[in-house]
């Protein structure tokens, strides 16, 4: 089927039907478990932001700034950490090999066209090993060019401004090379001195004010490039795409505000280049095959010249070489069965800042993991199912000698995904999956966190979720509307968590022997057309969540929820577009929750909400269009931190102009 739809391609010649192709190539799966996504036009609405807000509008989604500004942006779905959370761009995983977390803020929203959202895993058979290995996943993936009839180019200009001073200029370029080759490019320039005010609350045990004062964040400039630039290409029984990103950022980091004690000697420079590749070709009537490539290397130059604190000067680099192959073999209609196979080699090393030397008392570690995944997926009248097994082996080696080396990590990690749809004439599902996961702990963990363990355990966990999707089109003024909820139970065995103790980008670790997660979240939206160029779209979600630690039950902390977890979370979107007008309502509120294990008054942090406005037009500019965009963030100027001791910015104010050629 694909082969005929690639040849009719070739014969047609034109450019938006070999990028329909391409998503095909890449899409072609049953859904089993609905994701949460936003492309297309429902992007529209975010693009304001960048790429780490706008992922704070999704339900079960924790998002932690550490400092405001010049920070760094993660996630955390459902309570499980960051570092369990893969980040997937173009198909293909990012990863830290320092740290397990991926800093969102270093992507840009501009040339997105899809974001998705699993919690789980994805319910595509057709992948690689990797994808089977995270309790969720966040799907990046950027759009492919298409061109109006007549043009092979496409060009987009957008700056950006705003207050506190910012300045944010960005240039995509996108071309058709001919003979079904396509190239895009982008890079943006992004400076920030965000010296915003804030203010700073404490109270006693007894509840009695003890600090209240205003001040200015300080160290927060910020000077950052992105380059990004891909080839997507088909040939008669495929698709393939190489991908290439560089970015660099120097940066003062905001320190933690800690009574009324400011850090804010800490200096961090980063360089992050990869490479990465997609193959995806028919070798035969219902057999398929995709590979996949990465090559990556890191610099991390680290300098706290604080004089409250001993003054440190590391240099940090790391190498990932990455490779899967996958295959999908269709034994008969409505039956498909995968394996795949991915090797992943990292190496760290560390060097003084000032002398080059290797520190005595560092390993300089090597890891090499494999992955072998085994799955099927079947369809039988209104039942889909799919299971799967994941093999983990993990192979720890060190440079050095006379440092011990840690045993080899190996895990079988089942999974069983369901999906019930009662009737055909009703988009209606129930679905449900139980899932193992296995993680070995990052290079951070290991090597660079010793406050609290020197040799953390591997984190094993059992997640079980059931869920209602809902979702209809209509004609009328009502044209699209759906609904879900869900339920969530996650048995979690020597659960490592994060948290930042002085250096934002090395973190203090810590295990917890026993750990139960559990909750439910709803979501919902509506589209009217209320007249025949007014849309309004309404869009909202609800999370409850208890993460607690139950592993001693004479502890002073059993069952209290762990850190920075809390119990209610929600957002709501509002987006009206009327003749190249739009204007977008959002609010985002994370309800109360604690910064340590105990859950007492001390550590209590309150509760935090956003509202933010934007107003964009959108005007015709010869055979081009212009969009100006006006944007107002946290428009009451509340003052909240999303981490304990890190204010964030009151106000912001943002001007886009955007040019499409």
């Amino acid at each position: 089927m694909v082969c005929a739809v690639l040849l009719a391609c070739v014969l047609s010649g034109t450019v938006e039907v070999r990028a329909q192709i391409a998503q095909v190539m890449g899409r072609r799966y049953i859904k089993v478990i609905q994701p949460m996504e936003l492309k297309g036009r429902e992007l529209n609405p975010y693009r304001v932001y960048s790429l780490a807000d706008a992922v704070r509008y999704y339900s079960g989604i924790q998002f932690k700034d550490y400092g405001g500004i010049g920070g760094l942006s993660t996630i955390n779905v459902r309570s499980l950490g960051s570092e369990r959370i893969g980040v997937f761009y173009n198909g293909i995983e990012l990863g830290n090999g320092m740290n397990g977390q991926v800093d969102l803020s270093r992507f840009s929203l501009d040339n997105v066209g899809n974001l998705s959202l699993y919690s789980g895993r994805k319910s595509d058979i057709f992948q690689s090993a990797t994808d089977y290995a995270s309790t969720g996943s966040l799907y990046i993936t950027t759009r492919r060019p298409t061109f109006a009839e007549g043009s092979k180019t496409n060009v987009t200009a957008k700056v950006r401004g705003g207050y506190p001073l910012m300045v944010n200029p960005s240039l995509m370029v996108e071309h058709d090379l001919g003979h079904y080759v396509t190239l895009s490019a982008s890079g943006e320039l992004y400076y920030t001195r965000g010296n915003y005010p804030f203010r700073y609350r404490r109270a006693n045990a007894k509840k009695e004010l003890v600090y209240d004062f205003r001040s200015l964040r300080k160290n927060d400039e910020v000077y950052a490039t992105r380059l990004e630039a891909s080839l997507n290409g088909i040939f008669e029984n495929g698709v393939w795409s190489v991908f290439a990103y560089h970015y660099g950022s120097d940066r003062g980091i905001p320190g933690p505000i800690v009574n009324n004690l400011r850090y804010r000697g800490e200096e961090l420079s980063q360089r992050n280049h990869f490479v990465q590749g997609t193959l995806k070709f028919d070798v035969a009537e219902g057999y398929r095959t995709q590979v996949n490539y990465k090559f990556s290397a890191d610099y991390t130059h680290y300098v706290n010249n604080d004089d409250k604190v001993q003054k440190v000067d590391e240099i940090y680099r790391s190498y990932d070489v990455y490779l899967s192959n996958s295959h999908l073999y269709m034994i008969m209609p409505g039956w498909d069965v995968s394996a795949a196979y991915d090797v992943h080699y990292n190496s760290l090393s560390k060097r003084d800042g000032v002398t080059s030397a290797v520190p005595a008392d560092f390993e300089l570690p090597m890891r090499l993991k494999n992955l072998l995944s085994l799955s099927t997926q079947s369809a039988i009248w209104f039942l889909q199912a799919q299971a799967s097994v994941l093999g983990t082996y993990v192979k720890n080696f060190t440079q050095r000698k006379g440092f011990p080396v840690h045993a080899d990590e190996k895990a079988i990690s089942p999974a069983l995904l369901l999906s019930y749809t009662p009737s055909r004439r009703v988009d209606f599902s129930i679905q449900a999956f139980a899932k193992h996961t296995y993680r070995v702990p990052s290079y951070n963990d290991r090597y660079l966190s010793r406050q609290e363990s020197e040799w953390l355990l591997p984190e094993s966990q059992w997640q079980y979720n059931f869920g209602l999707v809902f979702s209809n089109n209509g004609d009328g003024v009502v044209r699209e509307y759906g609904a879900s909820a869900e339920g969530f139970f996650h048995d979690i065995h020597n659960m490592i968590i994060a948290y930042p103790k002085g250096q934002l980008y090395r973190w203090s670790m810590v295990n917890l022997g026993h750990v139960y997660s559990y909750g439910a979240e709803t979501s919902a939206y509506i589209r009217y057309r209320i007249a025949r160029e007014f849309d309004l779209m309404l869009r909202a979600q609800y999370t409850y969540k208890r993460a607690e630690d139950v592993t001693h039950k004479y502890d002073t902390y059993y069952r209290n929820q762990i850190p920075n977890i809390p119990w209610h979370s929600g957002s709501a979107v509002v987006n009206m577009a009327w003749r190249g007008w739009s204007l977008n309502y959002s609010f985002l509120y994370v309800g109360k929750r604690y910064s340590r294990q105990e859950n007492i008054p001390y550590y209590r942090m309150a509760p935090w909400y956003t509202h933010d406005v934007s107003l964009a037009k959108a005007f015709k500019v010869g055979s081009g269009e212009m969009r100006i965009m006006l944007e107002v963030n946290n428009t009451l100027g509340q003052d909240f931190e999303i981490v304990t001791n890190y204010p964030m910015p009151s106000q912001l104010y943002r001007l886009t102009l955007m040019a499409d050629i």
